[in-house]
């Protein structure tokens, strides 16, 4: 009687596991028809482009610039002066950070700050501009990075920064009026991994005073990976030559520039010391409109797969600095005169950095 329980319990569970395995060989796919191949799933690009020099996260910098001379301009009954630079020296803090990242859209947020110190000789200064230029040019930014894919091929960037730049000191901070705004804007198209390429416009003081420009994005990298070229027009271009994973060549240009708010104005710029044909400007806001042509060699060696150094080495090439008053757009020949015109000779500059990159 147990023998044919046990027989009658081995039939049956035989029976329930050979209807179980039955029930799978006969699974019903139907229900993954909406997952057909047939389907597109829509893709988007990427803003990697294979073989660029790497994106810093965070990035320390210090810059050294020789000697060379300052030639200011005479401002009513200030006569002009030469000022000899012993030296030219900055640091700089950089970070860009990305705080929204999926294949629908990219944000980075990040910030700068960047310190101009002039070294003058023995000389007594008595020009307004070199006295402004003794106390240290500083620019404090903050800003975004907005890269929106269309689909596999098309994107926007966008581009929005505030500058606060200036003389002043973290004791006398200036107004926050001051501060300038840039912003950039293009349409692009993703050709593939090693190509890429934009049109679009700006607003920026690259070049010392306020500027409306076209820009041009081009990225591109040869097949081999071995070389390539890096630009943003007209603000920097470089060609780029790589010698392995760890170490690349950028050889080209970057203009570096910005509007400094020049404080204690009644004392430097007195609105009765002017010349008669700049009289009636806005003694409350003069501003130092420099900007600097950098031709430059910079080298790139990683030290691990995040950490990289840096290694420039180039020339400072004067495009203004000159002295005016409010924030307005001057334009192509523009015959309004200057509060104070002046000119900087060229000089040999070197800059070392740290970088925390993005893998």
């Amino acid at each position: 009687m147990k023998k044919r329980s046990i027989f009658l319990v081995t039939l049956s569970l035989l029976t329930i596991t050979t209807q179980i395995f039955a029930q799978e060989d006969e699974e019903d796919f139907s229900q993954y028809e909406k997952y057909s191949t047939d389907e597109k799933v829509k893709q988007f690009c990427t803003p990697k482009v294979l073989g660029l020099s790497p994106a810093k996260v965070i990035s320390v910098g210090y810059e050294y610039a020789l000697g060379h001379e300052i030639n200011a301009g005479a401002v009513g009954l200030i006569p002009t002066q030469n000022g000899n630079v012993r030296n030219y020296n900055g640091l700089s803090l950089t970070a860009n950070i990305p705080v929204l990242s999926n294949n629908k859209i990219l944000i980075n947020v990040g910030g700068s700050f960047v310190e101009s110190n002039y070294s003058f000789g023995s000389d007594s200064l008595y020009n307004p501009l070199l006295t402004a230029a003794s106390r240290n040019l500083k620019v404090l930014q903050l800003n975004s990075t907005i890269f929106k894919p269309l689909n596999e091929k098309n994107f926007i960037l966008g581009f929005v920064q505030g500058d606060y730049s200036g003389d002043y000191t973290f004791n006398n901070m200036q107004s926050a009026g001051f501060t300038k705004l840039t912003w950039l804007l293009a349409y692009g198209w993703k050709f593939n991994e090693r190509y890429q390429l934009g049109f679009g416009a700006t607003q920026t003081y690259r070049a010392g005073g306020l500027s409306f420009l076209p820009v041009m994005l081009y990225n591109y990298t040869s097949k081999n990976e071995k070389w390539g070229i890096e630009a943003l027009l007209p603000a920097r271009a470089h060609f780029r030559y790589t010698f392995n994973k760890q170490t690349l060549l950028l050889a080209g240009f970057e203009i570096v520039g910005s509007s400094y708010h020049l404080s204690n104005n009644d004392q430097l710029f007195p609105e009765n010391s002017a010349p008669n044909m700049v009289k009636g400007y806005d003694n409350s806001r003069i501003e130092l409109r420099r900007s600097e042509i950098r031709p430059r060699l910079d080298f790139q060696r990683a030290i691990t797969d995040f950490i990289w150094v840096g290694a420039q080495a180039g020339y400072l090439i004067n495009y203004s600095f000159n002295v005016d008053s409010g924030n307005f757009y001057r334009g192509f020949g523009s015959d309004r005169p200057f509060v104070m015109e002046n000119s900087v000779n060229s000089a040999p500059y070197f800059q070392v950095s740290i970088n925390l990159v993005s893998p």
